[in-house]
């Protein structure tokens, strides 16, 4: 390891997927070092000449190199903080050195994690400005230097509870074993692969793995792309950069996206179905030098929509279209990704004026109310054949040759969703179970929005209401000494509605008759008022009226 990190310069390339090390693997990559006996092969590492860069091109073995960069950094910070600087100095040679023309550089060079890893880690401390973890990578680059800067102090800590180490010479013990880490390190044997040209290393590339992590889809279609759009000027390198700005997006995201869902959903939207891990060789097999660019301007156009569609608050929505985003809304609650393919679709053909807005509504609004009764309530299982339902639903829309033949494709998928909706009896059953309390928690943000949907379906002359600042009230009390029916009974549906705060405080934990008297002076719940009394008979009934409701009107398309 010190011939190869003495003898050459490292460049990470552009096709190459970022830090990507989590605490297991670092921790076994720590473990290997430290409990090894003699020379520890850590296996191979696969470089081509990078031009006239002077520094190769590193193929396979970048987590490897980077994770060694990080440990050789947090090395020299220990001897430092010893004040160890001659072992301090030698060690920063292994990480930024003089080249052949007199310039000071960085033995392993990035780009993507640019300036974080350079001022962060691999500048000597007090040399640049220190620079905060951003990205995703970063912050994986910040938590594996933190993890080995543990490590590396617990060796040195160590010595401090050793009673037989005398107190003058804890100092020279500290440095001696500091030292033993920095041989074994520099000690590591790795054979160096090298190849002839980038062309040879993507290939390379696309048929090996990296230690501790499989090459992920995005990782090989990336790969591919790059190497079909070769930047003309080394300095000006847009493909890259458009592709990072879709990552860039998606980290940001208050959604959990993944760029392996996304590639294949956007592609599932065009294309015939495939299997995420059939994903790349499809890609492959399409994306030629003649449409690569055309497929790039698609990822981007899709990445802008795929995250309206999981991130609803992303956009600004106008009036006119604030259904849309409550139907994403409720679809990202109820976690569905198998009809994104169809979304895009939607969304790509009316932000082209190929579908109007009233479509739009219409086809989303139907999603939500099938995946409301099937899904999320009906917990009915998925299937492969709803994906490809929606695949091909969604290339019908992009295949179709005018308006009407769109209209007739979302009718078409509307019709396969109603002879999948499961029977009312299946749904009143499901429906009657769903329950919000301190001790049923996990359904209360479902409840919650199944209660404002029935409330809006109820108050359509009502004026309009911030549901925001509305709260679920449980009419039997959800708890405490005095309560009328079970807590498993009080949290059901049918025994909670939606109130504002003030009515809130107001009705409390009176008894029922109270609340009663209070909910009919605010001309509220009319069938909870009619009742005489409250137990978990009145509970189930007004539940199965508010079942009704929902299958037959509310979620119904």
């Amino acid at each position: 390891m010190a011939n190869l990190l003495g003898g050459a310069f490292y460049k990470i390339p552009r096709f190459q997927r970022p830090y990507s090390w989590d605490r297991s693997n670092v921790e076994e990559f720590w473990t290997d070092v430290v409990e090894s006996e003699g020379d520890y092969f850590i296996g191979s590492m696969v470089v081509y000449t990078s031009g006239g860069s002077g520094a190769f091109g590193l193929v396979d073995g970048q987590q490897r190199l980077t994770t060694i960069t990080l440990l050789l950094a947090a090395l020299r910070n220990a001897f430092r903080d010893l004040e160890a600087d001659k072992e301090a100095t030698g060690l920063q040679t292994m990480i930024e050195r003089v080249d052949a023309q007199g310039n000071t550089r960085f033995v392993l060079q990035t780009e993507t994690s640019h300036p974080f890893l350079q001022a962060r880690v691999q500048a000597m401390p007090g040399s640049a400005h220190k620079e905060q973890p951003a990205k995703p990578e970063e912050k994986a680059i910040e938590s594996a230097f933190q993890l080995l800067r543990a490590r590396v102090r617990a060796v040195v800590t160590s010595i401090d509870s050793n009673p037989t180490i005398a107190e003058a010479k804890r100092k020279a013990t500290k440095v001696m074993e500091l030292k033993k880490l920095r041989d074994k390190i520099l000690g590591l044997t790795v054979v160096l692969v090298e190849v002839d040209n980038e062309d040879d290393a993507t290939m390379i590339f696309q048929t090996m793995n990296s230690r501790g992590k499989d090459l992920e889809v995005s990782d090989l279609v990336k790969s591919h792309v790059f190497a079909l759009l070769k930047p003309t000027n080394v300095d000006l390198d847009q493909i890259r950069d458009r592709w990072n700005g879709i990552l860039d997006s998606f980290a940001k995201s208050s959604a959990d996206i993944s760029m392996n869902r996304f590639l294949l959903h956007s592609w599932l939207s065009r294309q015939d179905y495939v299997g995420e891990k059939q994903l790349f060789r499809s890609v492959k097999a399409q994306v030629k030098s003649n449409n690569a660019q055309e497929f790039l301007d698609s990822l981007i156009t899709d990445g802008e929509l795929y995250r309206q569609a999981q991130e609803p608050s992303y956009r600004d929505w106008k009036k006119p279209q604030l259904p849309v985003k409550h139907a994403l809304g409720a679809l990202s609650l109820f976690r569905m990704r198998q009809p994104l393919p169809m979304i895009l679709s939607l969304l790509r053909a009316y932000e082209a004026d190929e579908i109007k807005l009233k479509t739009l509504i219409k086809a989303v609004r139907a999603l939500e109310g099938y995946h409301f009764v099937a899904t999320a309530v009906a917990n009915q299982p998925s299937s492969g054949g709803v994906s490809r339902m929606y695949s091909a639903a969604a290339r019908a829309l992009v295949n179709a040759k005018n308006a009407d033949a769109r209209v007739q494709a979302i009718d078409e998928l509307l019709d396969k969703l109603r002879t999948r909706l499961p029977s009312y009896a299946e749904f009143e059953a499901s429906f009657l179970e769903l329950k919000s309390s301190k001790l049923f928690p996990l359904q209360a943000p479902l409840v919650r929005y199944a209660l404002i949907r029935l409330h809006i379906a109820q108050s359509l002359s009502a004026p309009p209401v911030d549901y925001d600042q509305m709260t679920v009230e449980h009419i039997a009390p959800q708890g405490g000494k005095k309560v009328d029916v079970r807590p498993a009974d009080a949290a059901r549906i049918g025994n909670l509605i939606l109130v504002s705060n003030e009515l809130n405080d107001e009705l409390g934990d009176k008894p029922f008759a109270s609340k009663r008297t209070i909910l009919a002076r605010a001309k509220m719940e009319p069938d909870i008022t009619a009742e005489s009394q409250w137990t978990a008979k009145e509970i189930e009934e007004r539940a199965k009226r508010l079942a009704t409701l929902a299958y037959e009107e509310v979620w119904r398309f």
